[in-house]
């Protein structure tokens, strides 16, 4: 498991074989984790609500969602999860490479019309997939039976699989909209190119005024956009990824504890065991061992 995998998910169920792109997480907000900190990647991603309701933001737009519905993000496109307060969300993410789907010729139907418009986000479909609607009910009969595929394993499993991720798009192709796409807003990609920055160097020297400077924005105007849009200050929003970062570390390597500290962005090792006891419950010496 990557690091990026175990910060947004931390104990996931993978439903692969090698070279099968698709991975399936279930995960509970907020007994696994408070929330999905806002992040993107090159994968589909499929948010099926199973208990509970709450938030995902999509190119920070925010989308109310409860048990039933599913919010598909397209690759690239930046999202956060968050539980309602005061009540358990269970949900299930399910990833994978829209190529697992692709065939080779350079005519190829689905590719051409289906999967290229996705990735560009011209494939434009409501949002969420709600319980009641003709698009709901296709789609969600198509991640049911891949759910199934999975449990079951048979041989020859990952075709189930693929046959029903064809129908869950299918289900958004013939249920879609003809308006233009919306363009990619100008904070959307700043806070990609923020994000990914974080994702490379978390482990270095980061403030305020040289993550406002990225970006090209006063410090004001970037913390105000920062906070607005996941909740945090930039300075949180570090600190909670190198603490995962750093108990990704004490579970996959037996490296020293201050080595960890250090690689993780942490120079006062006081501070960092301080950090970790609150964020996880237990010093990271127990948590090793306890993991």
């Amino acid at each position: 498991m990557e690091l990026i995998d175990y910060a947004q998910y931390k104990e996931p169920q993978l439903h692969e074989q090698p070279g099968f792109a698709y991975n399936t997480y279930l995960c509970t907000i907020p007994l696994d984790f408070p929330r999905v900190a806002l992040h993107w990647h090159e994968q589909m991603e499929l948010i099926y609500i199973k208990k509970g309701r709450g938030t995902v933001s999509v190119d920070l737009k925010p989308f109310p969602v409860y048990a039933g519905c599913i919010m598909p993000v397209l690759p690239g496109q930046l999202h956060a999860i968050e539980g309602e307060a005061g009540e358990t969300m269970e949900y299930e993410n399910i990833i994978f490479s829209l190529s697992i789907l692709e065939g080779k010729d350079d005519h190829d139907w689905c590719r051409l019309h289906v999967t290229d418009a996705l990735r560009s986000g011209q494939l434009q479909f409501p949002r969420p997939l709600a319980p009641g609607t003709a698009i709901h009910t296709a789609a969600a009969a198509a991640l049911d039976a891949a759910d199934n595929a999975c449990r079951e394993k048979e041989d020859g499993y990952s075709l189930l699989v693929k046959s029903s991720l064809l129908l869950f798009l299918h289900a958004l192709y013939a249920n879609r909209s003809f308006e233009a796409a919306e363009p990619e807003l100008r904070d959307t990609v700043k806070l990609k190119t923020l994000l990914t920055y974080v994702k490379e160097h978390y482990g270095e020297k980061q403030t305020v005024a040289d993550a406002a400077r990225l970006v090209g924005y006063s410090e004001a105007h970037f913390m105000r956009l920062f906070h607005q849009e996941t909740g945090q200050t930039f300075v949180a929003f570090l600190n909670e990824y190198r603490l995962t970062a750093a108990a990704y570390f004490l579970r996959e390597s037996s490296k020293p504890i201050g080595e960890i500290a250090a690689h993780c962005g942490f120079d006062n090792f006081s501070y960092f065991i301080r950090l970790f006891r609150r964020r996880f419950g237990v010093p990271p010496r127990e948590y090793r061992h306890g993991s």
